[in-house]
C-alpha cells in the first residue's frame, strides 16, 4: 500500500466489488470538524456568574419563571419544576463558551421607547442572542368557574377553544423577532436531549460567524472595487477635461496666429496698391492700429507655455462624468490636486 493511503471495497452483499485507493489526509481534510462534547453537570459547585445572578432573580412563583424582562440575567420562561436544569444546561453552554474564546454578556437595548434585555454569545464580534424556553403544547381548554358564571350573563362572549401548557421540553435558540430568530434552534426530542445538542449549538454559532464574516469581507472587496472603479472614472474624466482644454487653447492660438497672418498680408497689400503715391492719414493711422494688433494678438510674438488646467470641481466634470457625483468623498482639494492615495501614477499627474 502507498504511504498515506488505505484500501477500501464495497459490494460484498451484491453487485461489483469494487476497491478505492483513499488518501486518507485528504479524507481528514474534507471531513468537517467534530462537534464540541459540553457536558453538563448533576450538580453545579461553583456556577456561571449569570446563573448566580439569575438565581437570585427567579422570584417566588411556584408555576412559572420568567426572566425574560429582567436585565443582567439569563432570560428563561419554564415551569418551576425545569428551573434546575435549565441552569445547569446554561452553565455548562456559557462556561463551554467562555472556554473556547468566545464571551458572554447582557446587554440592554430601548426598542420602542422600551427596555429590551438579551443574552448573547460573542464569536468573533458578533452577538448571537439566546433565550431558553419550555416548549408548549395546546391542549383543550376547560371552562373555569368564573367562565362559566359569565357565560349566561354575556352569552356573546366565548371562551377559548385552546390553551398553551408547558409539555417538559427545554428549547434554547434566538428570541422571538430578533435578526436570528429562524438561525438556530435546538430543544429536546423523541431519541436526544437539549443536553447532547449543546456542542452542536456551539458549532452552528462559530459557523454563523466565520459565514458572516465572510461575507462582509467580500462585501468590503466588492465595495472597494466600486469605490475603486469610481475614482477611475474621475481620474479618467480629468484627464479628458485637461486635454479638452488644452485642445481648445491651441486652437484658438492657431486661430490668432493664422488671423494675425492675413491682418499683416492685409496691411502690406493696402501699403502696395498705391504703389509711390501717399497713403492719406486716416488709413494710415487704421493700418499702423492693424498691424499692431495683429502683433499683439500673435501667439507667436511670446514664449508659448502649457494653458494652466480648468477647475476640478465636481461641476466642471459633470459633463463627462455621468455617475452620481457624491458617491464617494471628492479627490480633489481647492488647488485641484490629486488628494487620495493611488496606484496610477498619471493621476497623480492631474
Amino acid at each position: 500500500m502507498p504511504e498515506g493511503h488505505k484500501l477500501r471495497w464495497s459490494g460484498r452483499r451484491r453487485g461489483d466489488c469494487v476497491f478505492a485507493l483513499v488518501d486518507e489526509e485528504a479524507e481528514k481534510a474534507a471531513q468537517s470538524p467534530p462537534v464540541p462534547i459540553v457536558g453538563v453537570p448533576e450538580s453545579v459547585v461553583r456556577p456561571h456568574r449569570l446563573v448566580r445572578a439569575t438565581r437570585k432573580a427567579l422570584g417566588r412563583s411556584r408555576t412559572v419563571v420568567d426572566t425574560r424582562g429582567k436585565p443582567e440575567v439569563i432570560p428563561l420562561y419554564l415551569s418551576r419544576p425545569l428551573v434546575d436544569r435549565a441552569l445547569r444546561i446554561m452553565h455548562a453552554l456559557l462556561t463551554e463558551a467562555e472556554n473556547r474564546g468566545h464571551a458572554v454578556e447582557t446587554r440592554t437595548d430601548i426598542d420602542h421607547e422600551k427596555a429590551v434585555h438579551t443574552l448573547a454569545i460573542v464569536v468573533h464580534g458578533r452577538a448571537f442572542p439566546l433565550v431558553l424556553t419550555e416548549r408548549t403544547a395546546k391542549v383543550p381548554h376547560e371552562p373555569t368557574p368564573q367562565e362559566i358564571r359569565r357565560q349566561p350573563r354575556s352569552p356573546w362572549t366565548q371562551p377559548p377553544t385552546y390553551d398553551e401548557k408547558f409539555d417538559g421540553r427545554l428549547a434554547i435558540g434566538a428570541p422571538v423577532g430578533s435578526r436570528y430568530e429562524h438561525a438556530y434552534s435546538y430543544s429536546d426530542g423523541a431519541r436526544w436531549t437539549l443536553e447532547s445538542r449543546l456542542g452542536r449549538l456551539l458549532q452552528k454559532l462559530e459557523h454563523l460567524a466565520a459565514e458572516a464574516e465572510r461575507q462582509q469581507r467580500e462585501k468590503e472587496l466588492r465595495e472597494a472595487e466600486q469605490r475603486h472603479r469610481w475614482y477611475a472614472a474621475v481620474a479618467q474624466a480629468r484627464e479628458q477635461q485637461v486635454e479638452r482644454h488644452r485642445a481648445k487653447v491651441l486652437t484658438e492660438q492657431v486661430r490668432a496666429w493664422q488671423q494675425a497672418l492675413e491682418i499683416r498680408s492685409f496691411c502690406h497689400a493696402a501699403r502696395a496698391r498705391v504703389g509711390d503715391a501717399p497713403i492719406p492719414a486716416d488709413e494710415v493711422e487704421w493700418l499702423e492700429w492693424a498691424e499692431g494688433y495683429a502683433a499683439r494678438t500673435n501667439p507667436l510674438g511670446s514664449t508659448l507655455r502649457t494653458p494652466p488646467n480648468p477647475p476640478a470641481s465636481r461641476e466642471a466634470l459633470h459633463e463627462l462624468l455621468k455617475d452620481n457625483l457624491r458617491t464617494y468623498p471628492w479627490p480633489f482639494d481647492a488647488q485641484d490636486r490629486w488628494i487620495l492615495p493611488t496606484e496610477d501614477p498619471a493621476d497623480q499627474r492631474l
